[in-house]
């Protein structure tokens, strides 16, 4: 076990060399007889270095990690996506003197005083804590969030190296555009995931709002005498990890994933807030049961935004171009200034990730689908440049993909317009002509 690193210019050497070594890596991959098998090891080779950065810095750039692994295979080749889980389950933990000291900080004892019983081995280490199975001295088992000492400071270190951070991303996404304004919305996300006491907030409204709603959601709860900002204890929750649940039969994950649209649904529209860290490491399931472990990353809309979401929607259900293109350029993906040729590209290339969800009727996702190939192919020859799409849209995008992930793996029939009609009805009746 390493000590946490959190000063700039040490967090900036660490990640530099490995940027180097991934580098060097990658240009191998263009020597040899055989270009493109050389290129494939090539890019293993240099996510592992990657990877490694990402589990002994956590913070920002394993935070970027777990984004990545959202794409499962449709962007990363499966070794690598295999790599992103990897670590997700098996981060470098913190040391037992970091340890001691956020429980001496936050409580002025050690854990072994707090609870009947404490492990010491993390049962998951993540980007900004770890967790550790306990019971407390009433009997309840608990899982024990505990963030890594000095973790947030490390992370406003992270975002002060923007170019290291634009570098990082492009060296697995090449073809990645410009990307300043989203690291901007992934900084204030999460820096905002190191506030307990805001989770455990966040949790309690999630518990309310979805157990009410929806018998086969279960959210934990949340013991308050045992949590503060850095320590975080909750209900011990017992369920299979995702990669388990592919074993599921068709009719289960037919089930969740119903259930899964439902609640993303009910959550934006009715709600108006949404669990924004889909990655699978924040679930676990049962065959009739889905729970939601994490809510360091939510996202509350404004009303005005989610009426502006669902008009853009509602212009490609309807096949309205005019009214596509007033609502993208109020959401800043279009400019006024776009030619009548673009806006009808865009029209068309939204229309095929978004229509084949509008027939009546349960089906799957097309595993022909892949929406990061469709979108690089959209923007290959095309200059984005002077946009500023509204910062809501990336956690928005975020929260989809990883519904859409989990959907597409399970190969879930759902009924989408069903959901849709029941969950929209009352604000279609709010949208006003712009």
């Amino acid at each position: 076990m390493k000590k946490q690193v959190s000063g700039r210019i040490e967090r900036l050497s660490k990640l530099g060399i490995k940027l180097a070594k991934a580098t060097s890596k990658l240009a191998k991959g263009h020597l040899g007889p055989n270009r493109e098998e050389s290129k494939f090891l090539s890019k293993i080779e240099a996510s592992k270095e990657l990877i490694d950065a990402m589990g002994e810095l956590k913070g920002a750039f394993m935070k970027i990690g777990q984004m990545l692994s959202l794409t499962e295979d449709m962007v990363l080749p499966d070794e690598v996506s295999a790599l992103f889980k990897k670590l997700q389950r098996e981060a470098p933990p913190m040391t037992e003197k970091e340890l001691n000291s956020v429980f001496l900080d936050e409580f002025k004892k050690p854990p072994e005083e707090i609870f009947k019983s404490f492990e010491r081995t993390p049962m998951a280490a993540a980007s900004i804590g770890q967790v550790h199975r306990g019971v407390l001295k009433t009997g309840e088992n608990v899982a024990i969030k505990i963030q890594y000492p000095n973790i947030q400071q490390a992370i406003k270190n992270d975002f002060k190296n923007v170019k290291a951070i634009e570098r990082f991303f492009k060296l697995l996404l090449p073809n990645l555009p410009e990307i300043k304004d989203t690291i901007e919305e992934i900084k204030e996300s999460i820096i905002n995931e190191c506030d307990y006491e805001l989770e455990a907030s966040e949790a309690r409204f999630f518990k309310e709002n979805l157990e009410k709603e929806f018998s086969n959601i279960i959210v934990p709860k949340v013991f308050d005498e045992f949590s503060n900002k850095r320590i975080l204890t909750m209900e011990l929750m017992k369920g299979e990890h995702f990669d388990e649940t592919l074993k599921y039969s068709q009719s289960d994950r037919n089930r969740l994933g119903q259930t899964l649209f439902d609640c993303y649904m009910y959550s934006l529209y009715k709600l108006n807030k949404i669990h924004s860290d889909p990655q699978n490491g924040n679930y676990l399931f049962n065959k009739d049961k889905i729970i939601i472990l994490d809510f360091g990353s939510t996202k509350t809309f404004s009303e005005e935004f989610v009426l502006l979401y669902l008009r853009l929607l509602l212009s490609i259900e309807k096949n309205d171009l005019k009214e596509y293109k007033e609502t993208t350029i109020k959401l800043g993906l279009c400019l006024d200034s776009d030619s009548e040729e673009f806006f009808k590209e865009h029209f068309e290339f939204v229309s095929r990730l978004y229509g084949p969800y509008q027939k009546s009727g349960y089906y799957p996702i097309d595993e022909k689908v892949n929406p990061f190939k469709s979108t690089f192919s959209f923007i290959k020859n095309k200059s984005l440049k002077g946009r500023s799409p509204q910062k809501d849209l990336f956690l928005l995008d975020r929260s989809t993909l990883g519904l859409f992930t989990k959907l597409k793996a399970w190969q879930s029939k759902v009924n989408w317009t069903e959901s849709k009609d029941r969950y929209r009805k009352e604000l279609i009746e709010k949208i006003k002509p712009l």
